[in-house]
């Protein structure tokens, strides 16, 4: 039998020792958590004021989930000659935009954690060995001055002269460059490889009309970075785009036309329609209004209609232009992309033709070729899809 003192001894080593091992346990979690804290991986913004007029500066940085930017951290009553840093979690390849009140902003591709310099004055620059400013938009600009120079004003007089003969020559002409300025937009998009520079550029490539480009990058990323939310989200696009492709039924809508009417696009079920993505501002677009509005003319008693969706910011504009075209049918303004959204597009003109059931049968089609299908529908035969 145990004597009191042999239980109480033990007892008292019991604790000893299970104190030894949460003391181990305590200290082996403090050596993690330090292991980690050393190897966590910073982006560093040292923000740099050269003017007196700045001074408010907002810092974002884009949720891929989201699809917008959030706000990071912001600096107000700031002063000239003073440095303001910010520290953010790298995670991996990620875009930043820096806003001041004076109406300034810069938009930030960060590929690698590390240092960011940023002077904020007359202008913006940006000093990085791991970031580069993101301006695609910039980059199409310079390209559609290379490769659409003078054509432009060619079509805008055949235009105004209604110079059919000039007008189709020129189609031909801009079909042919349009190829050509595709293909540049894609390289310059491809040299970019797989990095945050590039995933902000991919949103000005259409899923149907860039379709094999994107789903090439997202194989990049794929290999490059296989569990980040950008590989995920390019995947999520291209999911979505199957969605909509020929032969599926277009996504349902509401929407209040021009005249203040909410309209369904189940409304005009057992009618063909015209889906058509358009803005004033789109010289393509406004190009092929005339010939929609003849198609209307001769096949709008007879079972087609057309809804002309436009992503304008500036109504009274969007109105004129709809006037000035001629355009006599359902109008829509689409400012917040909605719909735009909905139907996963990036690019003017875009337009899909449904049946009388509501299914995609057609996309990106030119007035002429919907006047060619529209005959073979309307005159009794089967049409291909296409």
């Amino acid at each position: 039998m145990k004597t009191f003192r042999t239980v109480v001894l033990n007892t008292f080593v019991q604790k000893l020792y299970i104190m030894k091992i949460i003391k181990i346990l305590l200290c082996t979690c403090l050596f993690i958590n330090c292991q980690n804290q050393k190897t966590a991986l910073i982006t560093i913004f040292n923000i740099k004021i050269n003017s007196n007029n700045i001074t408010d500066v907002i810092i974002s940085k884009y949720d891929i989930e989201l699809e917008k930017m959030t706000e990071l951290k912001s600096f107000d009553s700031i002063f000239i000659n003073n440095t303001y840093a910010i520290e953010d979690q790298f995670m991996g390849p990620a875009i930043y935009e820096i806003k001041t009140n004076s109406g300034q902003e810069i938009r930030i591709a960060v590929e690698k954690n590390g240092l960011v310099e940023i002077q904020l004055g007359d202008e913006i620059k940006l000093e990085s060995e791991i970031a580069s400013v993101s301006d695609f938009q910039q980059i199409i600009q310079k390209l559609n001055n290379q490769y659409f120079e003078g054509m432009i004003a060619d079509f805008d007089k055949a235009m105004k002269e209604n110079d059919q003969v000039a007008i189709i020559e020129l189609e031909k002409k801009k079909d042919k460059i349009l190829l050509k300025f595709i293909e540049a937009m894609e390289n310059t998009a491809r040299e970019m490889g797989a990095s945050a520079l590039a995933f902000d550029a991919l949103p000005y490539f259409d899923m149907s009309k860039n379709h094999d480009f994107i789903v090439e990058m997202a194989e990049q990323f794929k290999l490059k970075y296989p569990d980040s939310e950008m590989y995920d989200s390019l995947q999520l696009r291209i999911d979505n785009a199957a969605k909509l492709s020929i032969g599926k039924i277009a996504p349902e809508f509401k929407a209040k036309n021009l005249k203040g009417s909410i309209i369904n696009l189940s409304d005009f079920s057992g009618n063909y329609v015209l889906l058509d993505f358009w803005a004033t501002w789109c010289r393509p677009c406004r190009i092929e209004n005339p010939k929609l509005v003849k198609l209307h003319k001769e096949f709008g008693e007879t079972g087609f209609d057309i809804i002309s969706i436009s992503i304008d910011k500036d109504i009274p504009t969007w109105e004129n232009a709809i006037e000035e075209d001629g355009m006599e049918w359902n109008q829509i303004l689409n400012s917040d992309y909605s719909i735009y959204k909905l139907y996963a597009l990036s690019s003017l003109p875009s337009n899909l033709l449904l049946d009388s059931k509501g299914k995609i049968i057609a996309k990106n089609i030119t007035a002429d070729q919907l006047k060619d299908k529209l005959e073979i529908i309307f005159s009794g035969h089967v049409l291909n899809e296409q």
